[in-house]
């Protein structure tokens, strides 16, 4: 081979190897800007809502976190329950700030009693309807990210229409011809119940920051007319021995001012009782301990049987035992309202 052909070769091969080179080099760079373009497309898919809460005009929602410690899925659930709690929170918050719900009963009075009982068995309305909108997790931080949301005008025309519902209801009850005291207590009760869950609603309703729905005419006699079938309940008051007259007239006294209506003829129920008194005295307070036992009757059967125990102080004596059965008869107030709402003690 001479010099020419050899040279024509060499340069054939420089050139091939540049060629390889060329290629090589542009692979790398492709692969990356391929990488580089990864990174930033695995930066822009982070949501926005991890920041800035999104705003709506008829949604409320909620973000929560929670770090992974070793479980994805209880972190994942942890950030949700996160969110539910931020999002119940804001509307807690926002409604805090301008109206505060309070109860007050300017007396006592047997309905006073059973409201009482009754507001503590209807259970209050929950938050319903969050849903999960979104969920993100951040790989970099070990952190789970939820985003939960809230149609509050939905939530609000359901809890309308449920009112609405009660109100009709409450508008139906036959309260003036039960056949019997008995039934017309259960019936003045059960339309009292509706009531009370009635108010719950219309509370909800001002925690999603709605207007209240006022209550029919028609709803509200009715209601007037079961607290004065409440109120009118009357009792006649019977000691074990007439050496407890005076413990009679005491604890009569105490009940009237409770709102219970106390009577000598024609009673709705007779309170048959027995009052153990133990007092002492010690440097110069008097105290004294009282133990009821009552029996309520209708008619001549027994319905249900109280036992109650007080104990107060004073510096006279008579004072301290009169204390004492005013808390005995507040006592027994709360367990006659609940008497009347189960029809047991």
């Amino acid at each position: 081979m001479d010099k020419r052909k050899f040279k024509s070769c060499r340069n054939v091969h420089v050139l091939a190897s540049k060629s390889l080179f060329a290629a090589l080099i542009g692979v790398s760079v492709l692969t990356g800007c391929q990488s580089n373009s990864a990174s930033q497309s695995e930066v822009s898919v982070v949501p926005q809502w991890i920041t800035v809460a999104p705003t709506s005009s008829y949604l409320v929602y909620g973000v929560g976190t929670a770090q992974n410690t070793g479980d994805m899925q209880q972190a994942k659930l942890a950030a949700q329950e996160s969110a539910r709690l931020a999002l119940a929170k804001q509307l807690n918050v926002t409604i805090s700030a301008n109206t505060t719900i309070k109860q007050q009963a300017d007396d006592k009075s047997m309905t006073f009693h059973i409201d009482e009982l009754i507001q503590s068995k209807v259970p209050s309305i929950q938050l319903q309807g969050v849903k999960i909108e979104d969920e993100y997790f951040n790989a970099q931080q070990q952190t789970a990210y939820a985003l939960v949301a809230f149609n509050r005008t939905e939530a609000v025309m359901q809890t309308e229409l449920s009112i609405n519902s009660l109100d009709e209801e409450i508008a139906q009850f036959n309260l003036q011809h039960a056949g019997n005291k008995t039934l017309t207590l259960k019936r003045a009760v059960a339309l009292k119940e509706r009531v009370v869950k009635r108010g719950k609603l219309n509370q909800y309703l001002q925690m999603l920051q709605a207007a209240q729905v006022a209550m029919p005419v028609a709803a509200r006699k009715q209601h007037a007319l079961a607290d004065d079938i409440l109120n009118n309940i009357s009792f006649s008051i019977s000691a074990d021995s007439d050496q407890h007259g005076k413990v009679r007239d005491m604890l009569a006294r105490a009940l009237t001012s409770q709102g219970i209506k106390v009577t000598e003829q024609a009673a709705d129920f007779e309170l048959r009782f027995r009052v153990d008194w133990q007092d002492m005295s010690k440097l110069g307070t008097y105290y004294s301990l009282a133990e009821s036992f009552l029996v309520i009757t209708e008619a001549g059967e027994e319905k249900a049987h109280f036992n109650a125990k007080v104990k107060a102080a004073s510096s006279f004596q008579d004072t301290a035992k009169s204390n004492a059965m005013g808390k005995l008869a507040d006592k027994l107030g709360q367990q006659l309202a609940q008497f009347i709402i189960s029809g047991k003690s």
